[in-house]
């Protein structure tokens, strides 16, 4: 008996309804000015009989307690149910107040009664009228105006590309059990799978599963996609398709939220860092999803570039570059074109930093690589001579002199570390997708030159294969120009030895779009990318992205365009931080009490001064 009591008691409802009861009590007390069951004389002539002025006093107690119920029921059982009580709630207490004014001359007890009630009854319309608003605002409003600086409530350009190439229905399965970590982690990523269920127009779904209590469907779920048996820590589980025809990707926890730093888990660090990565997994993995096969991407090697395995974040390899491809679903490896051939389905060759010279054989392999239509995407300076000037100039570019430098747009008053913005090349999808706002870092760049482009005055030379079309992706600012005198610890512009600014230190290049000859039907096809140049050799290392976030964006944008997958164009998805405060329990306790304290002797000297005052 006593355990069901105890169960009836512990339910929501009778949580609502003795906080009800009490609620009553007390503002029926506060409205008669005394306890129930205390009498209260009035013999004033014309005041309303004691029973049924306690009655009305009740009523109003009844009527205000019932808007706040119904502003509760608005977050709990939804806003029809909610009106019909506020609604009563506040034309009761509307009703007795003017009654109870009537007699305000007569019965002091009334007059009080009647305006504390109506002051009370405007804040609860005023607040439970905000509320209602906001219940319908979350539930039937549209999306969300995200107002944080680093956009953390919208999805990338990339994701929503994702999106639209939607064939087939895709579920999100969120794979977590019931803990206090797995449930605020939950919150976090079902607020992202909410937009990505926004932006799919129907065919995104998201469904949870607990594989600690719903343990048949677990063990079903783990024979469709194997992955799913070995998760730990919860995950995300994404069906992209039904049936048999169903295609899955386990995203594991720990690839959504990173670890916390050793600096921020320390006991006496007065913060906690958390960093959530949500977007950026969930959409590689969209991405895999519709690669079906790998793509083969190749780094060349042999001539001192950077090392494609090197993570360090500060250290000067491209290894971060090359677990982003991997993550897209690209299958990435080394090519020394010395003792190796250029693998047949190969789509993609990179050409990053070199410091030594190709050998004549290996441009001769690039260049028949490059001849039967393989992109080729090459950062290339001139700082050190690669053996590569034929090669660019069968693309109609070439490579000037001097090291760019601007004064002005630079990185901690480095000259030669300039950042470049594809602002005024709109029409070129790589440029396209970095927002004008994000600049490019490009250490020791060299300007380049398109054949058949003039500039500064000097006449357009005569392109070295006129079918090929090469687009400019990136300049530099017009304070920028071209050192020649390298040894100047303080260069100065030569305006007739150097070359001004603006410089050109990005090209793409595609072919010339088919024109149909006399009586044959036009072709439809798309004009190829060819090649993407970016005259930076050191612009993919680790510590160039750690400092401009949207190096990386623009290698993987521009990678994307030359494997011909313009859905996988767009920024990369970004990761969140977020921070908390960690203050002892010394700290934590004056948080708390200071403010308590200043605020009730705020109220006591507030209510002191208009008790003299009303009394004088």
């Amino acid at each position: 008996m006593l355990q069901s009591l105890w169960t009836l008691m512990g339910r929501p409802q009778a949580v609502i309804l003795g906080l009800g009861v009490a609620a009553f009590l007390a503002l029926y007390w506060t409205l008669r000015g005394a306890a129930p069951g205390m009498s209260i004389v009035e013999d004033e002539p014309g005041a309303m009989p004691a029973r049924r002025r306690d009655l009305l006093i009740a009523g109003l107690a009844g009527g205000l307690v019932a808007l706040v119920l119904g502003a509760l029921m608005a977050f709990t059982a939804g806003i029809l149910p909610a009106i019909p009580v506020m609604a009563a709630g506040t034309g009761l207490a509307f009703r007795l107040i003017v009654v109870a004014r009537r007699y305000r001359h007569a019965s002091p007890v009334l007059g009080r009664a009647a305006e504390i009630s109506a002051t009370l009854l405007n804040a609860g319309l005023l607040a439970g009228v905000l509320a209602v608003m906001n219940v319908a605002a979350f539930r039937y409003g549209s999306r969300a105006i995200d107002m944080t600086r680093e956009r953390t409530f919208s999805l990338s350009s990339l994701s929503l590309n994702q999106l639209r190439r939607l064939d087939r229905p895709l579920t999100f399965h969120l794979v977590y059990g019931g803990g206090a970590q797995a449930v605020r982690q939950l919150e976090r990523i079902y607020q992202l799978l909410d937009l990505y269920r926004a932006a799919g127009d129907g065919r995104v779904r998201i469904e949870n599963l607990n594989p600690y209590t719903e343990i048949a469907r677990a063990e079903d779920m783990a024979r469709r996609a194997p992955d799913l048996a070995v998760l730990r820590g919860g995950g995300v589980l994404i069906e992209y398709g039904e049936g048999k025809d169903a295609e899955y990707s386990v995203v594991a926890n720990q690839d959504l939220f990173a670890l916390a730093s050793p600096e921020s888990a320390r006991p006496d660090s007065d913060r906690f860092e958390t960093t959530f990565r949500g977007e950026d997994a969930i959409t590689s993995a969209l991405i895999r999803l519709g690669e079906g096969k790998k793509s083969k991407v190749a780094f060349t090697i042999g001539h001192g570039e950077p090392s494609s395995v090197d993570v360090n974040p500060n250290g000067p390899g491209i290894g971060l570059w090359r677990g982003r491809l991997a993550s897209v679903g690209c299958e990435v490896v080394e090519l020394n074109l010395q003792r190796d051939p250029v693998p047949d389905d190969l789509a993609l060759m990179i050409v990053a930093g070199p410091k030594d010279p190709f050998r004549p054989e290996e441009v001769a392999k690039l260049k028949a690589y490059a001849d039967r239509g393989g992109p080729i995407l090459a950062l290339v300076g001139n700082l050190e001579p690669v053996g590569l000037d034929e090669l660019l100039k069968s693309f109609n570019l070439e490579l000037g002199r001097g090291m760019v430098i601007d004064p002005t747009h630079n990185f901690n008053s480095n000259l030669q570390f300039v950042f470049a913005s594809p602002r005024g090349t709109q029409g070129q999808p790589i440029a396209d997708a970095i927002p004008p706002n994000r600049a490019i870092l490009l250490p020791y760049a060299a300007p380049i030159h398109v054949l058949g482009l003039g500039g500064q005055g000097k006449a357009a030379s005569a392109p070295e294969n006129p079918n090929l079309i090469p687009t400019v992706i990136l300049r530099t600012g017009p304070q920028s120009w071209a050192e020649t005198d390298l040894s100047n610890p303080r260069p100065q512009i030569d305006k007739v030895a150097d070359e001004v600014g603006p410089i050109i230190v990005g090209v793409a290049v595609q072919d010339r779009a088919a024109t149909a000859t006399p009586g044959a039907e036009r072709s439809t096809a798309a004009p190829r990318p060819r090649l993407v140049l970016f005259s930076s050799g050191t612009m993919g290392a680790n510590f160039v992205k750690a400092i401009a976030p949207a190096n990386m964006d623009l290698l993987m944008s521009a990678a994307s365009w030359l494997r011909g997958r313009p859905d996988a164009i767009g920024i990369t998805p970004s990761t969140h931080t977020a921070l908390t405060l960690r203050a002892d329990p010394a700290l934590r306790s004056r948080l708390i009490l200071v403010p308590t304290v200043m605020s009730i002797l705020g109220v006591l000297a507030v209510g002191t001064i208009v008790y003299v005052s009303r009394r004088e």
